[in-house]
């Protein structure tokens, strides 16, 4: 059965810091990867599997910037050509493993799985507001959860399970959240606003901006599928009196299989950039609660799993962004299929 992810799309194969001059293995849709850096910087990314016997090159070791099967020895380029096969003198013609486009944009670096000669017509995406990272401090994780990388997109595209899930975050003064002020729906990305009433700090909010708890002010969420490997959150806290507070929850949403997708997660904030005590409460807060999201979506996974029937789910109001980040995303895998019907409508 055809996987509900699209190849032709860049994904984050890695946190720029967890590649360096090791042998770095990850399966990304599926696919074994190696990932490691030339003596350059450069990022390399190939086929985690030897042509000879299948080994794992990633079990194998480096000699400068070729990598050496720990099998029988073969050696490679970085561009996957074999270049070495100790028991004999010829090379056979052609040889190789395949090779991956890669591009790093700090803190991430992006893989293209699909279509070699597609990936330099769709450069991977930007987050505006953090293009050049000016004025902004953030921090970094690498979390793995077992569920379809779809549910973490729905799960993030409405929030109004905060109430339930993590009502410590809530504001005091705020009861339910306000209907979306719009969707905004492109031929590959869905964005919503909402803006809720003035009302007093949470906690957690006037720890990390300094703020009294009896500040009032508005919060204006920002959430947007900018594409199926990538899901950008824009939170900000807007006192009546004084500065905003802005935070970005950025997240690559990688699938490693139907069942078990890779996050990377990046927390950016344009204020206190030089205090590491926010840095670290944010990091801890946002853990926390990425940890307690995964176990609702794996025990999702678990109980579609076992069924082994169609999702059957209705729908509210609230789900208009994720009902279209899906449709976008099975839209790109019907095309990459053969099936894509060309009338669409929002």
């Amino acid at each position: 059965m055809r996987p509900n992810y699209p190849y032709n799309c860049w994904y984050v194969a890695a946190v720029s810091d967890e590649v360096g001059q090791g042998l770095l293995a990850r399966r990304l849709l599926d696919i074994p990867v190696l990932l490691y850096r030339r003596g350059s910087g450069a990022v390399v990314a190939m086929e985690d599997r030897c042509i000879h016997r299948a080994y794992p090159l990633s079990a194998g070791r480096r000699d400068g910037d070729r990598v050496i099967c720990g099998y029988h020895g073969f050696g490679y380029d970085p561009d996957g050509c074999l270049v070495d096969v100790p028991s004999q003198e010829n090379v056979p013609p052609g040889a190789r493993v395949r090779s991956y486009p890669v591009h790093e944009q700090a803190p991430f670096v992006w893989i293209w799985l699909g279509d070699p000669g597609a990936a330099a017509l769709r450069p991977p995406p930007r987050v505006p507001w953090y293009a050049d990272g000016s004025g902004w401090a953030g921090t970094t994780e690498a979390l793995r959860i077992d569920a379809n990388y779809l549910l973490l997109h729905e799960h993030y595209l409405d929030l109004t399970d905060v109430f339930v899930m993590h009502p410590e975050v809530v504001p005091p003064d705020i009861e339910v959240l306000p209907q979306l002020d719009e969707v905004e729906v492109s031929e590959r990305s869905v964005s919503y606003t909402r803006t809720t009433p003035p009302s007093r700090l949470a906690a957690w909010e006037a720890e990390i901006t300094g703020l009294p708890v009896d500040t009032t002010g508005t919060r204006r969420e920002e959430g947007t599928f900018v594409s199926p490997g990538l899901h950008v959150q824009h939170y900000v806290i807007d006192p009546d009196a004084g500065k905003t507070h802005e935070l970005l929850r950025i997240q690559g949403f990688t699938p490693e299989s139907p069942e078990a997708t890779h996050v990377f997660l990046q927390m950016a904030r344009n204020f206190a950039t030089d205090d590491e005590r926010v840095a670290e409460f944010l990091r801890t807060m946002f853990h926390e609660w990425a940890m307690r999201d995964s176990v609702v979506l794996e025990t999702i996974q678990d109980r579609l799993s076992q069924r082994g029937e169609p999702r059957r789910d209705i729908n509210v109001k609230a789900d208009r962004a994720a009902v279209r980040a899906r449709r976008i995303a099975m839209e790109m895998v019907d095309e990459e299929s053969g099936r894509f019907v060309l009338s669409w409508t929002p």
